[in-house]
């Protein structure tokens, strides 16, 4: 049994620990870095998972049993630190408190594994504390610590770790793995273009992307629609018709956010278009933006750009929502 099989490429990195689970020579503590929604959690429950396959002497059916736990995060002896929700750090006591059995004998397999999810969010107190168990690690105890920068993690605590990093996906890579498992969403052409770019390589945000229970693509949609509305300004689409279209979707403040985020990333696209960069872009594809930005002034985009900026801004000093949205669709009308 191979768990690593749930993790989707990263060849170079699976080859690389079962090698090391093979020869015995795992260390006590890595940092697996990666985007977010890159799969660092699966990476790393596969990699206890294997871990305890080649380490377990009892029969066959009990190290299944023990590995489901593992997967399924109850395992006693695999343990998993989250960031407390509305929180932005992981504090010392959070940290004191999840090592508190790190010298205790495992209770069903032959090691511990204790594994820090968003460790670049450990404090700076946080972090030293860990540092006195990776300095001096009990006999049997690993450290994972699953972080999006490592470098947010202190000199003394990267030193003691190996880094390791996970593989960040090309868009025709992700677009074959949508295709191939069948993600839901992934048949609706636009919709997949459009989470493809979105997931900057990431598999897992890929697939929160494409689910069709978030308002992402929602708001994709509708950013796309105010801007062709403005390249339609007085033929196809009217003052007040573009005011109720912006009304419409903005009717929360979470709404009007993801608005505003994906209208900046699209004027971003048209003025890099315009500017003649190369590269991959964030919103529109190559040929959208070719042709969209040649029916707009400079001028007309840096304005919308600044404006969607400035209510973004303004919406985390608790502005209303009704009045934002309503102010945006002016000044974006008015900008062209």
């Amino acid at each position: 049994m191979d768990f690593f099989d749930h993790v989707y490429g990263n060849q170079k990195q699976k080859a690389y620990f079962s090698s090391l689970i093979r020869e015995e020579k795992y260390a006590h503590a890595y940092i697996l870095e990666a985007p977010s929604g890159a799969g660092k959690k699966t990476f790393a429950k596969a990699l206890a998972v294997n871990l305890a396959v080649h380490s377990e002497k009892g029969t066959k059916e009990e190290t299944e049993k023990k590995c489901k736990r593992i997967w399924e995060e109850t395992s006693p002896d695999v343990m998993m630190l989250r960031r407390e929700e509305n929180k932005k750090t992981i504090g010392v006591d959070a940290v004191r408190d999840f090592c508190g059995t790190v010298f205790l004998t495992p209770s069903e397999l032959n090691f511990k594994m204790y594994i820090f999810d968003e460790a670049d969010a450990l404090t700076p107190a946080a972090q030293n504390a860990l540092l006195k168990i990776i300095e001096e690690p009990p006999a049997g105890v690993y450290m994972l610590l699953l972080c999006e920068n490592s470098l947010a993690l202190l000199s003394t605590v990267r030193s003691r770790a190996q880094k390791i990093s996970l593989e960040i996906f090309e868009e025709s890579a992700l677009r074959a793995y949508a295709k191939k498992n069948e993600l839901p969403g992934s048949e609706n052409e636009e919709k997949l273009s459009f989470a493809v770019r979105m997931a900057r390589g990431s598999v897992g945000k890929l697939k929160t992307l494409l689910d069709e229970e978030t308002f992402a693509f929602s708001a994709y949609a509708a950013a796309k629609k105010l801007i062709e509305g403005q390249a339609d300004k007085n033929r196809s689409v009217s003052y007040f018709g573009f005011l109720k279209q912006t009304a419409d979707f903005a009717t929360t403040r979470e709404a009007l956010f993801a608005l505003t985020e994906n209208l900046i990333l699209a004027y971003g696209d048209l003025l890099r278009v315009q500017n003649h960069e190369e590269g991959s872009l964030s919103f529109f594809t190559r040929e959208e933006a070719d042709a969209l930005s040649l029916r707009f002034a400079t001028a007309s985009l840096l304005k919308s750009f600044e404006m969607a900026d400035r209510i973004r801004s303004d919406l985390r000093l608790n502005t209303g929502v009704s009045v934002s949205a309503a102010l945006l669709a002016i000044e974006l009308w008015a900008a062209v």
